[in-house]
């Protein structure tokens, strides 16, 4: 599956693809997963500073560049209860020290 780039959705100004960017999203399957997500349309919102309903109008632009297949994909709802959020507990202060 190739990906779709932001860049090349009309509806995506340089402006918008640039705020993607800083939050590590780059292409459109990007943008349907992650509003797949509890609260992702929401987060993807906040990441563009935009309103929901903008937000919203982005993600249907997003989708409508992919095949069927590629979007019922990326919008399945996965099961992430099982990875860590990649942080690790601090250390009592009398564990580690020799």
């Amino acid at each position: 599956m190739a990906d779709t780039p932001l860049e090349s959705i009309p509806e995506w100004s340089k402006d918008l693809v640039a705020r993607a960017q800083e939050a590590w999203i780059t292409t459109a399957e990007q943008v349907v997963a992650l509003s797949a997500t509890t609260g992702g349309l929401r987060s993807l919102a906040e990441q563009l500073r935009v309103s929901e309903e903008e937000a919203r109008r982005l993600l249907e632009a997003a989708r409508a560049q992919l095949t069927p297949a590629t979007r019922a994909e990326m919008e399945e709802k996965v099961d992430t209860s099982e990875y860590g959020l990649g942080a690790r507990r601090p250390q009592n202060e009398d564990e580690g020290r020799q």
